[in-house]
Parts: structure tokens; C-alpha cells; sequence
């Protein structure tokens, strides 16, 4: 901790010194009178402050929350020595809000005495949230000195972001054969029930239907429908990050992809992420409770890095994508290396889905000649990159008013060719 003189020692040197200047020079023993008790303040004062020993830790109620959820953050202070006055901060991550009266107090500690102090936050933004350091100001005896320090005492809170609950998911172009939600259009063993037919040699009879068979006095067998998931990866383009009015495109994408990853899990699909920008970062598709963490766990890390770096979509190795997947990608379509890396995936044969997280509507254009002329050519440069991302297959849709409004014109998928690994 750092030792600094206050004002008020400042000004009792000052009234001392020049009393007893004065009294020593004008011979006047009422002015040494009057600076004897200053001395002795500051002599006793002086003599007794010292570094205090103290410490303060910083404890929260939960690691984990929802935004707009309450977090509680409880702060504990200690000393060895004699009682001290205590003033304390606390820092907070801008994804944390507390009152301001909230996040600084004062406490009397001391004698071995233990104070604790309370907290009321708000989770206001995703990510991974940060409660501390620790601020201190200790008052030496007389306030004469003050020591001030931070204490590099942290406490994590992963705040999972609110996404939109989807009423329909997307619509898929291939099945795969693992136990899903969606009927088959083959003939097999499953639950959902297709027709009825002659017995066979080789049928099970745990597969008769005993009613058609009484009624035409013959056996009858029943034929259902298989159930099949389907594979979907989300595309995030985390090379750029506009901010808008209603939010920055880099929220819209995480709000995006978590809403459609957690209703596909739901529904027993397999789920893949993949982060594709300055660092490009990837998730294997799988399915289950287990994995609904591993992405709310990855999209807490995603953030908008820029790099001239030439990044590739055949830099992902084989098997990041699987065959036939659905690509579900969200990107402002302001960068060409994402976009390229689109239209290369459609390309390959994959189905892409893109949303458009950029709002044209909210990009204001100024009012001389030039920003028109400027904002005019903004506008033809992305209608070349939908045009061309719609001549390799891509769809692009608009998700500036949230993921309801791009699955609401999504009213079906031709299924593609096979695609490639």
C-alpha cells in the first residue's frame, strides 16, 4: 500500500509552523500556546501510523446466471492491529451494474475484527463477468496519512445470454441415422405409424395388428415411420463488430446461434459451432444435455478480433463439418474473408442459411453529396456480396429484427447434393 500525506496534516504543519514562527519572533507566547496543541497531535498522531495489516476478500452467491438475473457479492475485510477506518471499492466488469452508493462503503475494522458487506448486482450483458479488484483506503490515526492499495481479489461470474425461444426450427435438407425428432419418409421400425400390409415370412410378431387381422382373417402387420436427427452447424463471422441502436451485430450472432443451438439440442439434433475470424475456433457437432453447456460455454468466449491474416474455411480440418449439415452462419457480411468462406461452403455442395446481423436501416447516411455518393456504392458493394453468395447456393436472409423474423421466411429447403467432407 501507498502512503500519502492528507490536507489536513498539510494545513496543521502550516498553522504550527507559523504560530510558532510568529511567537518565537514577534516574542509572543500566546501564538506557541496556540501551536502547542497542533504538535502534539501531530507528534501522537505521526508517532502511532504505521502500514496496517489488513486484507479483504470478495465472495459472489452463484458463478453462473442469466442476463437480468440478481447476483449477490459479499465482501469480507480483516485487521491485526488496532482499529482502522476502512474505505473500500470495488470494481466491476461492464457487464455488471450496481448502484453507485452500492459499490463503495466505510467500515471500522480492527483488533482481529471481521466486517462484511453485501452487494446487490445486476447481470446486464453476457459474457464472462469479473467482481473485483478490491479498492482500499486506510486512515492512519489523526487522518494524517492515508494508505491507499488494491487488492487483486477476483470472483468469475459466466452470465449465459437470454436468447429467444423458437417456436419452429429450420428446416432440414438430410437426415442422418441416428434417433431424432424427424420422420423418415422410409418404411422401418419406429414409433410413427405409416400403413398397415400382409404378413410376411421374417416379420416380427410383436408387429401384428391383431384387429386387421381378426377383421379380414389374415395376418397384418404394422409399418412405421423411422426417426431421424439432422446436423446443423453454426457459422459465427467473428472478424468485425458494428455497433447499432438495437445492439451490435457480434449480440444479435451469439443470441442467434444460442437460441437455434438450444432448440435443435431439444430436439435431439447434433449441434456444431464454429468461430471463424482473427482466431477461428470450432466446436464438433454432438448432441445431449452435456453438450448444450459446451456451447453456451464457447459462445461465452466469442469476441470480435480482427486480423489481416488470410483465414480459410480449408483450414478447418476434416470432420469439423459433417457431411450433409445444415450451415446456419451469422455475419454482417462486411468482411470478404467470411464471405468467400461462405460461398465456398456452398460451393462444396453444403446447405447454407446465412442471416444478415447488419440492419441497413439503422446506418445513417450524412447529408452532402459525397457521404450519399459513398453510402449509394456501401449498398451496391453488399447487394453484389448477397448476389454472389446466392449464385453458390447460400441463402440470405435478414435477422436484424431478431431469429423469428429470418425462420418466419424460411419456408422450406431444397435438398442439395451431398455434400463434401
Amino acid at each position: 500500500m501507498t502512503a500519502s500525506a492528507t490536507p489536513k496534516l498539510v494545513t496543521y504543519i502550516l498553522i504550527a509552523g507559523l504560530a510558532l514562527l510568529g511567537g518565537i519572533t514577534l516574542g509572543q507566547p500566546e501564538l506557541v500556546a496556540l501551536a502547542a496543541p497542533l504538535v502534539m497531535s501531530l507528534v501522537l498522531g505521526l508517532g502511532r501510523t504505521h502500514l496496517p495489516a489488513s486484507s479483504a476478500t470478495v465472495e459472489t452467491d452463484v458463478d453462473r446466471c442469466i442476463e437480468g438475473d440478481a447476483i449477490k457479492a459479499t465482501v469480507t475485510l480483516n485487521s491485526f492491529e488496532t482499529p482502522v477506518e476502512m474505505e473500500v471499492a470495488m470494481g466491476l466488469s461492464p457487464g455488471l451494474f450496481a448502484k453507485p452508493t452500492a459499490r463503495s462503503f466505510t467500515f471500522l475494522v480492527g483488533d482481529g475484527g471481521q466486517r462484511r458487506q453485501t452487494m446487490a448486482l445486476e447481470a446486464t450483458r453476457w459474457g464472462v463477468q469479473r467482481v473485483g479488484p478490491i479498492a482500499l483506503r486506510v486512515h492512519g490515526p489523526g487522518r494524517f496519512v492515508t494508505f491507499e492499495g488494491v487488492i487483486d481479489e477476483r470472483q468469475t461470474v459466466k452470465v449465459f445470454p437470454k436468447y429467444e425461444r423458437l417456436m419452429q426450427g429450420l428446416p432440414t435438407a438430410e437426415t442422418q441415422m441416428h434417433s431424432g425428432d424427424h420422420v423418415a419418409r422410409a418404411l422401418a421400425d419406429g414409433i410413427e405409424f405409416a400403413t398397415v400390409r400382409p404378413f410376411a415370412y421374417g416379420d416380427s410378431v410383436r408387429r401384428v395388428n391383431w384387429r386387421v387381422s381378426s377383421r379380414t382373417q389374415e395376418l397384418h402387420v404394422n409399418l412405421a415411420h423411422p426417426e431421424r436427427n439432422s446436423d446443423v452447424v453454426l457459422f459465427l463471422d467473428t472478424f468485425t463488430d458494428a455497433a447499432l441502436e438495437t445492439g451490435s451485430t457480434l449480440d444479435i450472432a451469439v443470441r442467434g446461434a444460442s437460441a437455434v443451438a438450444q432448440h435443435h439440442l431439444r430436439h435431439h439434433d447434433r449441434v456444431g459451432l464454429v468461430s471463424f475470424g482473427g482466431n477461428a475456433r470450432w466446436l464438433t457437432a454432438s448432441m445431449g444435455r452435456s453438450h448444450t453447456y459446451r456451447i453456451v460455454e464457447f459462445l461465452l468466449d466469442v469476441n470480435a478480433t480482427f486480423s489481416y491474416a488470410w483465414k480459410d474455411i480449408k483450414l478447418l480440418p476434416h470432420g469439423t463439418l459433417p457431411s450433409g449439415a445444415l450451415v446456419v452462419a451469422f455475419s454482417p457480411l462486411i468482411d470478404e474473408r467470411a464471405v468467400r468462406a461462405l460461398a465456398d461452403l456452398g460451393e462444396r455442395g453444403f446447405p447454407v442459411i446465412a442471416i444478415d446481423t447488419l440492419s441497413e436501416v439503422e446506418v445513417t447516411c450524412g447529408e452532402n453529396r459525397e457521404a450519399q455518393l459513398a453510402y449509394r456504392m456501401w449498398r451496391l458493394q453488399r447487394d453484389v456480396r448477397r448476389t454472389r453468395l446466392g449464385a453458390s447456393g447460400v441463402r440470405t436472409y435478414s435477422g436484424a429484427g431478431g431469429v423469428h423474423v429470418a425462420l418466419h421466411a424460411l419456408s422450406f429447403l431444397r435438398p442439395s447434393p451431398k455434400a463434401a467432407r
